[in-house]
């Protein structure tokens, strides 16, 4: 290896081999750095993984479309995020802390999620740039001379006979092509003159615009995932305030709501009128329904179920109001059947449970006109007392004046944001482009090699290769009978049942 770099003296190889073998750690090292990016770089391009990613994203979208997902607002909340928990165990059962250990009940904002669409996306943009420099290739500039090789061994060739000079049998061979709407390339030569053609050639980049969509499909999850919220479970009882919360400064109030049917029976429609504060000064008023939200500043407030709600009065012994507002019954007791709801005196230390009768049916529990208060301990959950109270009636539980005042009706609302829908829809259309470009306008390319023979006339010889297009061998018999009839001096027409020897 030294001598081929030339000679020296035995003098000289003390300075020399030093410096080649420091040459050599330092290529050694920019060839493992070399090694590393490579490996990077295919594992990136790998179709199977991409396959992998896409299956794993598929079952994580399952599983959270078919388990339940945490509010935003409920999963802000400890105490809440415990009571949403211990409902669902009446569903899940023993599964239920290990699916909220996994994340399964938060799976679209969960950073597993956000790391496999991350993933997927690198493999995309990878893949769409490995890609790149063949499809420009093929577009700009295209190859216009072809050797007679390519014309023996193409899927789809013919050759024609021409009894007219090569320049005449060019230029007619071009005139067929463009007639077709072919876009022609001539490059001419001594004895040949070769001709290029292609049709609808932008629409290699349909790649590129899929590719792009699905980016852009994913970036849009993610945006909406970290800057956006959705919460399903977000209830208001008539004549209450509530904040929103989800790093808003925003809260929502219920002024009524109405529920409409037809004759018959049937729901004719559901409506809720609610007023929206920011800072608590209002900022809008109107009428959601299920399919015509209330929008401000990009959230939506969809109309979503509603039920009944108890207006509850609480005193202490001094007669000192400590809570006076409806309770939605927005749940159901364990034992099924009856409405529930809570809320908390965390002065007294305590949370008390509203209990409804059951619907449609005599309750011996809770007789109708009646609710049933259930008092526990705000953090042991122990029960300290439960006792049924009659509308209208003061009852002392637990050192306490406690005042069922009067049946009323709550509202639930659906609240959603998401910043990434705009994306998602430029995506969407973009998408379609590209399926558009790649599946209706596929490009098409024939070359062609017209020469001179001896007896001065031309042959003419045109191929295509094999793609992936069914119609592609429908479209060169097209092209070659047009060619067939452009050299025989006729505007259309077909080959001799002799074949495309003899023009």
């Amino acid at each position: 290896m030294v001598e081929t770099q030339g000679s020296y003296s035995a003098a000289d190889s003390g300075k020399v081999l030093p410096t080649v073998a420091r040459g050599g750690a330092g290529a050694r090292g920019g060839i493992w750095e070399f090694e590393v990016v490579g490996r990077i770089w295919r594992f990136f391009t790998s179709v199977r993984l991409a396959l992998v990613l896409i299956l794993i994203l598929t079952g994580a979208v399952l599983v959270g479309t078919l388990l339940d997902q945490i509010p935003g607002s409920v999963l802000s909340d400890s105490a809440a995020h415990a009571q949403w928990l211990d409902r669902a165990r009446t569903k899940y059962g023993v599964w239920t802390n290990a699916f909220d250990f996994l994340g399964l009940f938060n799976v679209f904002h969960g950073l597993w999620f956000r790391v496999l669409i991350g993933l997927l996306t690198a493999n995309i943009i990878v893949c769409t740039l490995n890609r790149w420099k063949g499809i420009w290739a093929t577009v700009f500039p295209p190859r216009v001379r072809m050797s007679d090789t390519f014309f023996q061994h193409a899927r789809y060739n013919a050759t024609f006979a021409a009894p007219m000079t090569l320049p005449a049998a060019a230029e007619r061979v071009k005139r067929s092509l463009r007639r077709s709407r072919y876009r022609v390339q001539m490059e001419t030569g001594d004895e040949s003159v070769a001709i290029y053609a292609d049709r609808n050639r932008f629409s290699r980049f349909g790649t590129f615009l899929a590719h792009l969509s699905i980016v852009l499909i994913l970036a849009g999850t993610v945006v909406g995932g970290m800057w956006g919220f959705s919460d399903s479970e977000f209830i208001v009882a008539e004549g209450a305030t509530r904040d929103l919360g989800l790093g808003t400064n925003i809260s929502v109030g219920l002024e009524h709501f109405t529920d409409e049917y037809y004759l018959e029976g049937p729901p004719k429609d559901f409506r809720s009128d609610i007023v929206i504060y920011e800072g608590g000064k209002e900022v809008k008023r109107g009428t959601t329904r299920v399919n015509s939200p209330v929008k401000y500043k990009g959230i939506r407030f969809h109309q979503s179920f509603f039920g009944q709600a108890a207006v509850m009065q609480v005193k202490d012994e001094a007669g000192t109001e400590l809570f006076n507002a409806p309770v939605p019954l927005a749940w159901q007791t364990r034992d099924g059947g009856r409405p529930v709801g809570s809320f908390d005196l965390r002065e007294q230390g305590m949370t008390v449970y509203v209990v409804g009768p059951r619907s449609g049916e005599t309750d011996p529990l809770v007789p109708a006109g009646e609710m049933r208060m259930e008092v526990y301990k705000l953090d042991g959950g122990t029960l300290i007392t439960a006792d049924n109270l009659s509308q209208g009636t003061a009852k002392q539980v637990a050192g306490l004046s406690v005042t069922f005042t009067r049946e009323s009706r709550f509202t639930g609302l659906k609240v959603v944001k998401d910043p990434g829908t705009n994306i998602i829809w430029i995506a969407s259309a973009l998408m379609v482009i590209g399926l558009i470009m790649l599946f209706y306008l596929p490009h098409r390319r024939l070359w062609a090699l017209v020469k001179r023979r001896d007896d001065g006339t031309a042959e003419v010889k045109v191929g295509m290769t094999a793609q992936r297009d069914m119609s592609l061998e429908a479209e060169f018999s097209r092209l070659r009978e047009r060619v067939a009839s452009a050299l025989r001096g006729e505007k259309s027409g077909r080959t001799s049942a002799q074949g495309d020897k003899d023009v």
